[in-house]
């Protein structure tokens, strides 16, 4: 959950069986540090609680200057570099 107790799965969520936690988001507005917390018992009971701090970045692609070959036929011999 985030810190301010709404539901984080839009961003983090926690899976209990392999204490994992999958981060990912496709939402524009997460962009920015999210405060999300992770809350478990241990065995005997104790509240565990981890807090994250998630720095979610802009999805941008690079400008390339030319189209970018993706495909090539090579000869024996051939050498390309990329």
């Amino acid at each position: 959950m985030y810190q301010d107790g709404t539901n984080s799965t839009d961003l983090a969520t926690y899976n209990q069986s392999d204490y994992s936690i999958y981060v990912y988001t496709e939402d524009e507005n997460k962009v920015g540090t999210q405060k999300v917390v992770v809350r478990d018992c241990d065995s005997l009971n104790r509240l565990l609680e981890l807090n994250l701090y998630i720095n979610v970045l802009e999805n941008s692609h690079p400008d390339f200057v030319s189209e970018v070959q993706t495909s090539w036929v090579m000869n024996v011999g051939d050498v390309v570099t990329y």
